[in-house]
């Protein structure tokens, strides 16, 4: 280094003078562990720059950045897998046993159904009604009642057909529960919205997006058609002159506008990649000094603004975003059961790993403690072992 003086003739005191071709205890061409790099270095390492390694530039740190957290957050661990030896017919029976004769065998029910995968408990269902010409839903509701009943009841039908049923509760009847249509329409990928449209127009003989739109007004509607329509860009590759040119436009639209320019916001959020959001965001600090969250909060209000919170979430880390629904669902008086079943049983085998993670690192206290001190009976021994200790 320029402040640096070269040791004497033999090194620095009470150093051992170099084996011929290196240090003792070092290999030719690295330390003991090290392979060594290519010709021309690591994968995507630039060559040093003559006299020391060349720093490399802001935009290729941010563009390196989004391309590898699109790898992270698509990559996660249920607390549910699949049991290594399954028999659809043997697990039928133990069910049969559990609700036969006078009195329901809660405890067999649950720990049979949480060792078994989704496609494992609708193989169980089918062979049930096969064996005894009944169906296993209907059994179960005849002998359960209430969160029990709920919870295991999602766990029997593919996630697809729930979120579809989630998403119909949410909006028939007197009222709609804005905060589910969000958590659904806004965190699934294209694929999984696709299969929503699919199921709920076979299950209910309706459009989704027709039912968003007569139930839902103004710039929230309009994002949760785009939603609706499982089209988002999945460019795993950043652009980053578009990422510098959209972050500029977010920031005119918004802290730059008196007012603020909705439809800029649902444009960019609803139809770009998260490999493309993410260097968006970080080319929005940039221009604006601020957090896109931060803008969000102080230039829109009620549910658009959760709307768009949640994008953003969900396109930084899925599971911190979980983490907080499932706070939000037990924290102070009373406990929101629906959204604890929908995260806790449509996550299982997704990345619930990372969730209950994200949830200690957030509030200092496991999600099976907090779960523990806000549920009871079966249903909080139901739910406390699909999510497992950490």
């Amino acid at each position: 280094y320029p402040t640096q003086q070269p040791p004497a003739a033999g090194g620095y005191p009470g150093q051992q003078p170099p084996a011929p071709g290196g240090y003792p205890t070092q290999q030719p061409g690295g330390y003991p562990t090290q392979q060594p790099p290519a010709a021309g270095g690591y994968p995507g390492q630039q060559p040093p720059a003559a006299g020391g390694h060349q720093k490399p530039k802001a935009s290729d740190v941010t563009s390196k950045m989004a391309g590898m957290s699109v790898n992270e957050a698509d990559v996660g661990h249920g607390t549910i897998k699949p049991a290594a030896t399954f028999n659809a017919e043997t697990d039928a029976g133990i069910l049969r046993k559990a609700m036969k004769g006078i009195g329901t065998d809660e405890d067999a029910i649950i720990n049979l159904l949480v060792t078994r995968s989704n496609q494992q408990r609708i193989d169980i269902a089918k062979r049930f009604k096969l064996m005894y010409g009944k169906d296993l839903i209907k059994e179960l509701k005849s002998e359960l009642s209430g969160n029990l009943e709920n919870c295991l009841l999602a766990m029997l039908v593919p996630k697809e057909d729930y979120d579809a049923k989630c998403l119909r509760e949410a909006m028939k009847g007197a009222g709609t529960d804005e905060s589910a249509l969000i958590e659904i329409l806004c965190t699934r990928s294209n694929t999984e919205i696709n299969a929503i449209n699919q199921q709920y127009k076979l299950k209910y003989g309706r459009s989704l997006e027709k039912d968003v739109v007569s139930e839902t007004s103004g710039h929230f509607k309009r994002l949760l058609v785009s939603m609706c329509q499982g089209a988002r860009d999945e460019n795993a590759t950043p652009n980053m002159e578009l990422a510098r040119r959209e972050a500029q436009e977010l920031y005119q639209a918004g802290e730059r506008k008196w007012g603020t320019d909705e439809s800029k916001f649902n444009q960019i959020l609803a139809v770009r990649s998260f490999p493309q959001l993410r260097a968006t965001f970080e080319e929005y600090i940039k221009v604006s000094q601020r957090d896109i969250i931060n803008s969000i909060e102080r230039e829109m209000s009620g549910d658009l603004r959760e709307g768009f919170k949640t994008c953003v979430m969900c396109v930084r880390s899925r599971p911190t975003y979980y983490a907080e629904r499932l706070w939000n669902s037990m924290k102070g008086a009373g406990t929101d059961d629906s959204t604890l079943v929908r995260v806790v049983v449509g996550r299982s085998e997704l990345d619930l790993v990372e969730i209950k993670q994200a949830f200690l690192t957030k509030y200092h206290k496991t999600l099976y403690k907090m779960i523990e001190g806000d549920t009871s009976g079966d249903y909080r021994k139901l739910l406390q072992a699909i999510v497992g200790r950490n």
